[in-house]
This record gives structure tokens, C-alpha cells and sequence, in this order.
């Protein structure tokens, strides 16, 4: 069965002024869907555009919409299958590049957020706040390269650092690579980002700082005694359960299940690969007396495997709940190992962040092979993927775990 269009005023809510939207309507298998006409009319002015013989105004109208009556007919015989999504987005591709690129950030905002990808459509929004801080509205064919060093020079004079241009910059490269796969950009679009050398914009990158403690000043924390049931006991806990567990991020940790244990081993998904089209590969840590320590004093008395191990989350919340009440745990582990660094004279901030580095580097300097340490922490490389090692011997885990307390 071939959709079928119809353009029609829709009457059931009138404007103040009398007027109702004229809009075009899809039929496919029975099911109806509505697309906005961009005008207005009355009862009485629709008849007259639709009427055989419109003059003057009427004509221009009449022509207008028998113009997107036929774009949406020549949508509907070039696709293969009607797919009632596809033929949105070829609709209104020529709209919405010609009048708001931020239309289709939202839409990649709104996405993320549907597959619970919360801190990424987080990311994206910032991003999107500071580009319409610099232009209210913007559309693709105005993002140039000198748009770019533009705005990069605008932020670096509103005193952003050069890792923030790339943070908001890297979300709108992948706004334009998604619009050019979803054919929403024609094929006179000047792609404006490449290497500087050939004419295009680069992304500023900045140095790396290593954020990683040494052994001597991992012992110090595992060597201080805080007050029991205290903020910096729960902080210092959780983060030598970070450090000792693969550097594992707290949004993981946050998500372990009593279903992860198994025997003298947690064996987890990473939050950050279970939504992609890759294979995910578990992550196996070992338990130290230490991580054990950690469970039974924070974890959740009732071990059911669908449990979430700590009481961080409730999973009854919506995600964007979550990702606010994980944010903030965050934020009293990194306040806490602050005062505890200070303390015990560790001229660092001890941040979440440092125990997952923190494991690295020791690992590294233990002897530890460049790929168990890739696959401890769970990550990929586009250039040596296929050389990873996927499995190690939960032996050889065993004896790493040891050496992240061999003081």
C-alpha cells in the first residue's frame, strides 16, 4: 500500500485570530500523521487557495503548498519502504539547514537522552548553550572555518581554556557528521573541520596532565583512619574501591548488581558500551580483601542480584534524576578526598578521576603489558582494536590486584 498525502486545515484548535494551521497529512496502513505547512488561514481563505481559480495572494499560496504536496510525493516514491521517521527527515531537511542547526542538536540531545546516555546529551547542551550564546541562531551553511576561529576567539576571551574550545566544538563537529549521514546536508556543504594545513578549522587540543598519585602517596591514604560513618570515611572507601577495582568510574559503581559477583570476582559491562553497536567485553577484577571491606560496609543488605550493590541510585528515578544524585555523590567524594589529601600532605586534589590514573601508572610501573592495562579499563582503539587481548587468565588478575597494595 502506497501513502498518501492530503494538504488540510486543521480546525480542531483555532489561533486567537480566527485562524487554524493548514498542514500536510500522511496516510500509510491506516495510521496518520501531521506535518506543518508553515501558514494559516481560515476556513474561508483555505477554500479559496484550494478553490480552482485562486487569485492574486490565494495563487502564491495554492503554489506553496502544491509545492510541498509534490516534494512530499517524490519523498514517498524514492523511498524503497515508507518509513514514516525517514520521511521526516526529508521533508524538512531543506528547513531546518536553511532556518536552525540547533533544531538538530536537539534532536541529538534528545536521543541521548532516550537511550540514557545522560552524560553525553548533557555535553551536547553545553555545547549548544555556548553557540547560542555567540549566535542566537545559526545554520549549517554559516559554519565556515572563520566562524570557527571566531568563536574559538571568543571563548578564549571570555577566559575558556583551550580543552574547553574542544569540549564544546567536538559535540558540534558530530552534530554536522550526523547531519551529512542522515542526508540532511546537500553535497555543496563546505565541510569546515580537517587539518589546519589544508585551509580547514582543527580542533585545539591541550596537554594531557598526568593526574595520578604514586605508591607512596597511595599508602598515605590507605594508611589514614578517619572517623567512622564520616563523609571522608565513605569518600576515602569509595575511592580506594575505584582505585583497586580496575580505576573503575564511579557511574560504574554506582550500577554494580550483586549479579556482577562472581566467586572471587566482579565482572561487569561498562555504562559507557552497553548502548553502542559494538561488542561489549566484560570487565573482570579480582576482590581484594579491601574491595570486600568496602561491600559489606556500604553495600546494600539485601543481595539479590537485580539489587544494585550500593545505595547510591534509585533506580525507580528518571535518568536525568540519576545523573544530577551521581553528580553530586561525586562532587562529596572529590570535597572530602581534598581535605583528606591535605591532611595526610598530598599536595594533590585526590579526585575520582586520580584513582582510575592512579591504577594505571601503577599498574604501568609494575610491570603490567600496555594491553592488560587496555582491557582492564575498558578501552578501545580505532588503530589496534583487532591486537587487544580480550581474555586474560583470572590468575594473572589475581596477582595484578596484588601488586596495587605491595607498599
Amino acid at each position: 500500500m502506497k501513502a498518501t498525502t492530503t494538504i488540510i486545515i486543521d480546525t480542531r484548535k483555532p489561533l486567537k485570530n480566527g485562524k487554524s494551521p493548514v498542514k500536510l497529512r500522511i496516510t500509510y496502513n491506516r495510521k496518520q500523521k501531521y506535518y506543518p505547512a508553515d501558514l494559516s488561514l481560515t476556513p474561508a481563505e483555505f477554500d479559496m487557495v484550494r478553490g480552482k481559480n485562486p487569485k492574486a495572494d490565494f495563487k502564491k499560496l495554492k503554489l506553496k503548498l502544491d509545492a510541498l504536496d509534490q516534494k512530499a510525493n517524490k519523498i514517498i516514491d524514492e523511498l524503497p519502504v515508507f518509513d514514516f521517521a525517514l520521511f521526516s527527515k526529508k521533508l524538512y531537511s531543506d528547513q531546518r539547514v536553511r532556518d536552525d542547526v540547533y533544531a538538530y542538536y536537539m534532536e541529538k540531545i534528545n536521543l541521548y537522552k532516550k537511550k540514557g546516555n545522560i552524560g553525553t546529551a548533557s555535553n551536547y547542551n553545553c555545547s549548544l548553550n555556548s553557540l547560542k550564546k555567540f549566535k542566537p541562531t545559526l545554520t549549517f551553511f554559516e559554519i565556515t572555518v572563520e566562524f570557527l576561529e571566531n568563536y574559538e576567539s571568543w571563548l578564549i576571551e571570555n577566559e575558556k581554556s583551550i580543552s574547553t574550545v574542544g569540549f564544546y566544538l567536538r559535540p558540534l563537529r558530530s552534530v554536522i557528521n550526523n547531519a551529512i549521514a542522515d542526508e540532511v546536508l546537500s553535497k555543496d556543504f563546505n565541510y569546515p573541520f580537517g587539518n589546519k594545513n589544508k585551509h580547514k578549522y582543527q580542533i585545539p587540543t591541550s596537554k594531557n596532565i598526568k593526574k595520578a598519585l604514586i605508591i607512596a602517596e597511595i599508602k598515605l591514604l590507605f594508611d589514614y583512619t578517619p572517623d567512622i560513618g564520616s563523609w571522608e570515611e565513605k569518600a576515602l572507601n569509595f575511592w580506594i574501591f575505584s582505585y583497586l577495582a580496575n580505576g573503575m568510574n564511579f557511574k560504574d559503581i554506582a550500577n554494580l548488581k550483586y549479579k556482577d559477583i562472581d566467586g572471587e570476582y566482579i565482572r561487569f559491562i561498562r555504562a559507557k558500551t552497553k548502548n553502542t553497536s559494538k561488542v561489549a567485553t566484560p570487565i573482570t577484577i579480582f576482590q581484594t580483601d579491601e574491595i570486600k571491606n568496602v561491600i559489606n560496609k556500604w553495600g546494600k543488605p539485601d543481595k539479590k542480584k537485580e539489587n544494585h550493590i550500593f545505595p547510591i541510585l534509585n533506580p525507580e528515578d528518571s535518568l536525568e534524576k540519576q545523573h544530577k544524585v551521581l553528580q553530586q555523590f561525586i562532587k562529596m567524594v572529590n570535597k572530602y578526598m581534598g581535605i583528606i589529601a591535605k591532611k595526610v600532605g598530598i599536595n594533590k586534589v585526590c579526585s575520582t578521576y586520580y584513582a582510575r590514573h592512579s591504577f594505571s601508572t601503577v599498574m604501568i610501573r609494575s610491570g603490567a603489558s600496555v594491553e592488560f592495562i587496555k582491557e582492564a579499563l575498558g578501552h578501545e582503539s580505532v588503530n589496534t582494536t583487532q591486537s587487544y587481548i580480550n581474555t586474560l587468565p583470572d590468575d594473572i588478575k589475581k596477582e595484578m590486584a596484588k601488586a596495587l597494595t605491595a607498599f
